[in-house]
């Protein structure tokens, strides 16, 4: 537990979860927690400490974004704008971001926003603990929050309270002009912070790379030539320090400071280690669209913020000289693109499950995984889902089909291979404890290959009620 004093009493300001099941909370009293909790453990707070882990903090959170800025005494403030396709959309990268946080020993809260004051007044106000608000909603999440959440000072507080305006719903009805009037310009301005009507100016501190090249422009620039073009000099800048040192890059960071002290960022990452310049500048310039200049911009920075030691790589003219079929490492470059595509969240590929039924056999994975084992019957090249019911086929003595109604037509089955029996996944639902079915691969006379199966063993109510349906075409 953290204490420090406040006048004369000393007050709790943070406990762990067990002080907190014993009853002690925060903003109690010491004595009155150590009356709790006799043998409480407890620590003054050292305040320049407490910020030097902030920092330490923010540094290590630029993993997830290369605009970082601390918001004392305990909060982040972290730009995702261009880096959360790189962890498949929003609401993945506020689970990673929560994940890593809580694995690191902090009890976190996260709120995703259009704005910055949104999100500090979501993530200390707002019920939910991991909240991702959609683009135009900041209103309606807004509005049943109290008014402190605007970060205003206690002294404004206190009045708008005496006068009824306890939630932000009832400062937006309040006229622009009478609110300036009454309360000066710090109520409006915090709101239109909120509200995205007036930017808010943070400072994100630059990070600590080993790789970086500047250039501060002469002139502001807007257009996407301007910008394209100092790509090109930062990117041929950055691959020449990084063959000089045997290295290629594996998330790259270009930083944009406008002239109204706004900075935006693009993130984009690699499938290996590159240090090829136009491989780069390829990579960045598909990312130019999403960079609002405003007025002009008039420094940009371009940063190596992971790398790993060079190795052999497919580049630029590998594409032009090489077909797909004969080098397989030309599908990571298309996937490497893919991923860093503006509007795309996450690029995956099929692998197999542990699932005995064919609907649940492949899962989409990002990541390498450990691949299941295939099974040895072959498996049709279309399978529906969901399976398409049919009425029973008419049998033979060995329950092999001999012919069914498919789309209002009666097919003759010419041969049959089967039954293959799957069994239901017990391990992972009840409900799939017994579950039995039946499998045949059937050939019409007119040469039509159908994948058909039976639910359950035809005998047995328990494992299935004997409905059959076509699943998959040959």
């Amino acid at each position: 537990m953290l204490y420090g004093r406040e006048g004369q009493q000393r007050k709790v300001l943070a406990a762990n979860e067990a002080a907190l099941y014993c009853g002690v909370q925060k903003g109690q009293m010491l004595a009155m927690a150590r009356s709790l909790v006799p043998d409480l453990v407890s620590k003054p707070l050292c305040p320049a400490r407490a910020s030097e882990a902030l920092l330490e903090l923010a540094e290590w959170c630029r993993r997830f974004s290369p605009l970082v800025s601390i918001n004392p005494p305990d909060g982040l403030w972290i730009d995702t704008t261009g880096c959360a396709h790189l962890f498949g959309g929003e609401s993945t990268m506020l689970s990673a971001i929560d994940t890593a946080l809580a694995e690191q020993g902090h009890t976190v809260r996260v709120a995703l926003a259009d704005t910055a004051g949104a999100a500090h007044a979501l993530a200390r106000y707002d019920r939910v603990s991991l909240l991702a608000v959609p683009s135009g909603g900041i209103e309606q999440a807004l509005d049943p929050l109290p008014v402190e959440a605007l970060r205003l000072g206690q002294e404004e507080c206190d009045l708008l309270h005496r006068l009824g305006i306890v939630r932000v719903a009832d400062l937006r009805r309040v006229p622009r002009s009478a609110l300036t009037r009454r309360f000066g310009v710090v109520p409006a301005r915090q709101l239109d912070y909120a509200l995205g009507r007036q930017k808010e100016p943070l400072r994100f501190e630059p990070s600590f790379v080993a790789l970086r090249a500047v250039r501060h422009l002469v002139e502001p620039i807007g257009t996407a030539e301007s910008i394209v073009h100092v790509i090109q000099v930062l990117v041929q800048e950055i691959a020449f320090l990084l063959q000089e040192k045997g290295m290629g890059a594996r998330r790259v960071d270009l930083i944009c400071h406008r002239v109204d002290h706004i900075t935006q960022a693009v993130r984009v990452g690699t499938s290996e280690p590159v240090n090829n310049p136009a491989r780069l500048h390829r990579l960045l310039c598909e990312q130019v669209e999403t960079i609002d200049p405003g007025f002009g911009i008039e420094c940009m920075i371009l940063q190596v913020e992971q790398t790993e030691r060079f190795c052999s790589a497919v580049t630029e003219s590998d594409l032009a000289e090489t077909r797909p079929q004969e080098n397989t490492a030309i599908l990571g470059l298309l996937a490497e693109r893919l991923h860093n595509r503006p509007g795309l969240h996450a690029v995956y590929y099929p692998g197999t499950t542990d699932m005995p039924f064919p609907e649940a056999a492949q899962q989409r994975l990002v990541v390498s995984a450990k691949a299941g084992v295939l099974p040895d019957w072959p498996r049709p090249t279309r399978l529906f889902a969901p399976p398409r019911a049919i009425a029973p086929p008419r049998l033979a003595q060995d329950e092999t089909p001999c012919s069914f109604v498919w789309q209002g037509q009666t097919l003759h089955i010419h041969g049959a291979e089967g039954p293959e029996r799957l069994h239901g996944a017990w391990w992972q639902h009840p409900s799939q404890a017994g579950a039995i079915r039946d499998y045949w691969i059937v050939e019409t006379e007119e040469g039509d290959r159908f994948w058909l199966f039976r639910r359950g063993d035809g005998h047995h109510a328990w494992s299935g009620d004997g409905a059959w349906f076509v699943h998959g075409l040959f």
